[in-house]
Formats: C-alpha cells, structure tokens, sequence
C-alpha cells in the first residue's frame, strides 16, 4: 500500500493500526528477548546437565584408566543409553587413543580426535560436545568426551514460541479491542473538530463551537480553534456590518447618482437653456428686451453689406431722450425704467418689421433702417418716432412729458462703416438738442468740423492752466440798503492766444467731458480764496466770495477734501465763501448732492441756488436741499416790471424764499426800474450791469476803497 492510499484511510483506523503495530512490534521484540534468554538458559541447562554427567563418568572412569579396565569403563558409559539427548560418548587416555566409546543405536557418528582438548564445551548447529578432563591426584590422566543432540533446546523453543504466538494473539486482540476504544480519545475531539468544520464551511455559521477541555494538545487545539472561531465570527460580524452597510451606501449612492443624473438631466436642460438665455442677454438690453449694441453692430455689418452689394442706402437714427435724467432722479429709478420700457415698446410701434430699434445704455436708442430709397425716408421715421413719443405717458401714477432728440446719419454719404455712421448719428443728435430738442437732424459735414474744433479746443485747455491763460473775474454784489460791496462772484475766463476769448458756455463742458475741471476748479478755488484772503487783509474783512460749481466737481469723492485744503491754503475762513449751484446740476443725482452739500455746509460755506426758477423749480426738492441762498435768475429779471407774467414769477419765488428763510440775490439787474421794484419786494442784495460787470481784482479793489457803487448815484428813492 503506497502513502497516497495510505492518506485515504480514517484517523480512527490509522491511530487502531498504529496502536497495533506498535503493541506488535513491542510484543515480537520481548517475545525475541525472551525466546532469546531461554535458548541461553537452555544451553546453559544443557551444558550443565553434559558436564554433571561428564564428572560422573570421569570419577567412576579414573580407576579403570589407572588399571586398564575397559570393560569397567564401558559400563561406566552404559548408564547413558537412558539419556536420550546423548548420541556418543568417549573416554579418551592421556595419548589421545580412544579407551571406552559409547553410540547411541542408530546413529552412526566418528569420535573427533582430541588431541591436546581444554575442558571446553562446544555448540554446533543441532549438537554439543563437551569435553572434560579425567584428573587423579592433581594430575590428568584421560579425558571424557560427551555429545548430545539439541532437541531438548528445540523442543522448548517450539513449546516457548506456541506459548509466544498464543501470548502475542491474544495481545494483539486484546490491543485491537483496547485500541479502538482508546484511539477516540484522540480521534472524537478530532472529528467533532472536522465535523464543525464542515457544518461552519456549509452553513457559514461561525457561532458553532467545539465541545471539549483539556490542557493537552487537543485541548489547546480546540481552545485555539475556538479562539480562531471567536476571531473569525467577530471578523464576520464585522464583514457582515460593513456589508451592510456597504450595500446601504451603495442603495444611498445608487439614489444619489439617479437623482445627479436626474438632476444632471435637468441642469443639462437648464444649461442648454442658460446657454440660450445667456445668448439672448449677451445680444439684448436686459431692462428693454431691446437688440443692445454687439447685436446692433453686427445688423449694421450686415445691411452695409448687403447695401454695397445692391448700391442701396442704410440709415443710422441715434435718439436721446430730452431730460431724461430729471424724471430718473427725482421720481426714483423703478420709473425711469418702467419708462424705458414703454418708450421701447412705442418705438417698436413705429418702424418697419425689418427695423432695427436697439437701446445703446441709459436713455440713448438707436434705430436702424435698411434698403430705403433715400435720405427723407428717415427724416420720415424719425418725425414719426417724435410723433409716438408725444401722447404723456403713465408711470407708477404720475404723467409723464417725454420727448426725444434725434441724430441721422446715411450710407454711404455720411459713413462706409458702422462705427463712423454712429459717431456722425450722434454728432448730429447733440446738435438737434442745441438747436431746442424734440427735433431730427441730419449730419453735415459741418457738425464733424465742430467736433474736430470741440477736440482742438479740449486739447488747448490741457495747457491753459500752465500757460496762465485762464484768469478770474470779479462781478460786485451790493447791499442797497446800505449802499456798499458786501461780496463778489467769482467768475472764470479764458483768453486764448489764437481764438480769443473764449465763453465758459464753450469750455466749461469741454473741460467736464475731458476730466480738466477737476483740476481747473482747484485753480478757481485757490486763486479765489487767496485773493479773498488779500482783500481781508487790506482792511476789507467782511468780504465775501462766491464761485460757481460744476456736476463734475459735485459728483467727484473727496470734494469736500478739496475745497477743505483751498481754504488752508489761502488761510480762509469758511464762512466767508459762498458756493452756488444750479437746478439742474442739484437734480443730477439729488441724494448724492444733498450728502456732499451737507459736508461743505458742515464746513461752514453758504450755498446758493443759482439761476432758480429756469430748472425744475420744485418746493419739495429745494426743501431737501441744505440752501441758504437763491438767486433769481436774469432771464426773469429782464422784462420787469412790463413783463406781467416775469413779475408774477419774481414774486412767487420771493414769496416761496421768504417761506423758507432763505436769503434772496437778484442777478442781471440793469436798471432803476428794476432796482426799485425789487427793494419794493423786499430784495436788498443785487448783482448785474446797473453796478458794475465782473473785473479785474484791481477794479474791485479800487471799488472798495472809493465805496462809490456805479448805478446808485442816482438811485430814485
């Protein structure tokens, strides 16, 4: 049997046929050690019983060797035919001759010669011979020589091996019995072990334990296999959970990445439509819903195209709402843009479907209008835009008063590109409102020389301040009540070297949409202030000096700053200094006006309201607005006293100054008439022409030494 079908068989019968073969082999071997003793004792038993016999003969044979005697030699050796184990015998005399012999019947055996034989005895494979000496007094006289078979040491070993094979069969029987009930000792933890094993492998259940105790190696094996369970069911528990909840976590993301593709899904859809949206806005007003200016451009591009391949005509109209900006600030922001609205609508109103009407920012529109036969085709559309914006609009309760001006340039005789046909557009919608607003012009080639005069004129002003040219003069305002020069007007002249004197109406807007009144209001404010300063020192203390500010200087950060750094630089207190304003500069933007006219009142200056009355003339607003004087415009004051309508105005808003206690300063007084009928009101400070136009600082200063006021030598009382 080789070891692979060794390995076959169960524990239980290799641990029977080991204990077996053990106990076998055990048993053989103390059979053979006993086998093996006895065949000595025998021998020896044998030896024993030869040599008694030997000295037997050898005492009742010494006398028939001294005499001779054979025949009492051979009867000595005759007792030995009741040995049946003994087959020869021999007494040999000292010369080694044969003396008496003795064989047993039928065995036919030759008596060795001995020659000089030593007491010996001597075992052969189924016989021994003994030889012995025969001694008389001391010295050897013959020797006797025995031989006896073995039969007797093979009879008792064949009697000794029957009693050794029935010993060993019963033991092994005995072993065999006592093994297999033993081996389950060893072998029932073993294949409760095995069988919890395989019913854990089947059933996956790791909470089976083997049974059993023991501070062996079974008993360790078990606790250690338990320990192994304990280890792997905790292991399991474990797995098990983080199964669990792996599968929950999968459920949980499985849901999760249904509702992102879901969702995903949607945002796709959404971002397809953002991207739409997104288009739509990039090329649209956000407030109109009107084509903006990329989408403009690119519809320009493509009619002028379009036009130079047929030879036909393109019109640009650029349309600029007239006060827009007064209705914006004063009535909020939701109206003017409800407003935009609804001119946007009226102007879709009136143009061809293949029109154009896109709105470039704030209240500018632009209209544009391919294929027409001629230039009166857009004169045509733009007096029908006037026309839609005529009928008031209603906004957020209020009735609204809009119109627009309006700018128009062709192709190809005003431009061959859609940059120059807007710019020549809007060149000629500035000059439709110079001309009154509410009006359409065409562009001149003219208008684009004005321009260029505009940017020559921009550029000179840049250097104006380092060449000196600008200067400052001086208008007187008198007190009437006490006949004296209580202040002066500031007021800013240019003296080109080429062009001559230039109007502030000519370079004060140049210099607003170039930046330079930033820059040329600090020069007023420190030439003024230090020149205020001068007259105060020359005993004159009591003087004051007004200057007019721009929407630029209001609306700039920090303007406050700088007029606080004017008057430390001319070491001027505050107080002394009046800053006038206008209506519609005030109305710009009404609250950031108010916040910064605060500050400066804060400082201690004066406001004034210049010109009232040609603005927007509202109670409510010049309530708001921190003023402490008005001053009434010229244009009211021209026609008085025969203008019936004039003196009416003059009254009401002495009336409505005397209201809110508010000092009143006539401006453009001419003439006595004028001069009595406003001291008649009540009206004591006075500026214009009957006194004095501005001048120099020289003439002012003379005017206040001599404190002669032109005008009032005469003055009617």
């Amino acid at each position: 049997m080789n070891m692979k079908s060794f390995s076959h068989i169960s524990i239980r019968w290799k641990l029977t046929g080991l204990i077996v073969i053990i106990s076998s082999i055990s048993l053989l071997l103390a059979s053979l050690a006993f086998i093996t003793s006895d065949r000595i004792n025998t021998r020896r038993t044998v030896a024993n019983n030869l040599a008694t016999m030997a000295e037997i003969i050898a005492a009742n044979s010494s006398a028939a060797l001294l005499f001779g005697d054979r025949v009492a030699a051979q009867e000595t050796l005759g007792f030995l035919q009741s040995q049946k184990y003994i087959q020869a015998a021999a007494i040999y005399e000292i010369n080694n001759s044969v003396f008496a012999s003795y064989r047993k019947s039928g065995v036919n055996i030759k008596l060795p010669e001995i020659g000089i034989q030593p007491e010996n005895t001597l075992f052969w494979g189924d016989y021994v011979e003994l030889f012995i000496h025969i001694n008389y007094q001391g010295e050897q006289i013959g020797v006797v020589y025995l031989r006896s078979n073995m039969q007797a040491v093979h009879d008792r070993l064949i009697w000794f091996l029957g009693i050794v094979v029935v010993v060993l069969l019963a033991s092994l029987l005995v072993t065999f019995i006592l093994s297999t009930r033993l081996q389950r000792i060893i072998t029932d933890p073993l294949l409760g072990l095995s069988s919890i094993a395989r019913q854990i492998r089947n059933e996956k259940n790791y909470s089976l334990r083997v049974i059993g105790e023991g501070r062996d190696e079974l008993g360790n094996l078990i606790t250690d296999f338990n320990t192994m369970l304990d280890e792997i069911q905790s292991r399991d528990n474990e797995l098990r959970e983080n199964r669990s909840q792996l599968e929950e976590r999968v459920m949980q993301r499985t849901r999760e990445l249904e509702i992102a593709n879901s969702e995903l899904a949607t945002s796709k859809k959404q971002a397809e439509s953002v991207a739409r949206r997104m288009k739509y806005h990039a090329h649209h007003d956000a407030l109109t819903g009107l084509p903006n200016r990329i989408l403009l451009n690119d519809r320009i591009t493509t009619e002028l195209a379009h036009a130079r391949r047929k030879q036909g005509m393109v019109a640009v109209l650029f349309l600029d709402l007239d006060r827009f900006k007064i209705i914006n600030d004063s009535l909020g922001h939701p109206v003017g843009d409800q407003l935009l609205r609804i001119i946007a609508r009226r102007l879709g109103k009136c143009i061809r479907e293949e029109d154009t009407v896109a709105r470039l920012g704030g209240d500018e529109f632009m209209v544009l209008l391919p294929n027409i036969n001629g230039s009166s085709d857009a004169g045509r559309v733009a007096r029908k835009v006037i026309d839609c914006l005529v009928d008031p609009i209603s906004c957020n309760g209020h009735q609204l008063h809009i119109t627009t001006s309006i700018g128009i340039s062709i192709y190809p005789y005003d431009g061959t590109d859609s940059e120059t046909l807007i710019k020549h557009a809007d060149i000629s919608m500035y000059r439709a409102k110079e001309l009154g607003r509410n009006k359409a012009v065409y562009f001149t080639a003219e208008m684009n020389a004005g321009s260029r005069k505009q940017l020559a004129l921009e550029t000179s002003l840049r250097q104006a301040i380092s060449r000196n040219e600008l200067k400052l003069l001086y208008q007187p305002k008198i007190d009437t009540s006490r006949n004296m020069i209580v202040g002066v007007e500031a007021l800013l002249r240019w003296k080109h070297p080429g062009m001559g004197m230039i109007s502030p109406l000519e370079f004060i807007p140049a210099a607003e949409a170039s930046g330079l009144i930033d820059p040329i209001g600090e020069w007023v404010m420190k030439t003024a202030f230090t020149q205020l300063k001068q007259w105060h020192l020359a005993g004159h203390s009591a003087l004051t000096v007004a200057f007019n500010l721009s929407s630029a200087q209001l609306s700039r950060p920090g303007f406050e700053e700088v007029v606080e750094k004017a008057l430390q630089f001319a070491d001027l207190d505050a107080s002394m200094t009046e800053l006038e304003i206008t209506e519609n500069i005030a109305m710009e933007n009404l609250e950031s006006a108010i916040i910064v006219l605060e500050k400066l009142k804060n400082l201690g200056i004066s406001i004034a309201m210049d010109d009232f009355g040609t603005g927007y003339s509202s109670l409510s607003y010049l309530r708001r607005l921190p003023i402490d004087v008005v001053k009434i415009d010229q244009s009211f004051v021209r026609e008085i006293p025969d203008s019936s309508e004039d003196v009416l105005i003059a009254q009401a808003i002495i009336a409505m100054a005397q209201s809110l206690k508010l000092s009143l300063i006539v401006e453009g007084v001419e003439n006595v008439r004028q001069l009595n009928f406003f001291k008649q009101q009540g009206c004591n400070l006075m500026q214009g022409f009957l006194f004095s136009k501005a001048v120099e600082p020289e003439e002012i200063s003379r005017l206040l030494a001599a404190q002669t006021i032109p005008g009032l030598v005469n003055l009617v009382k």
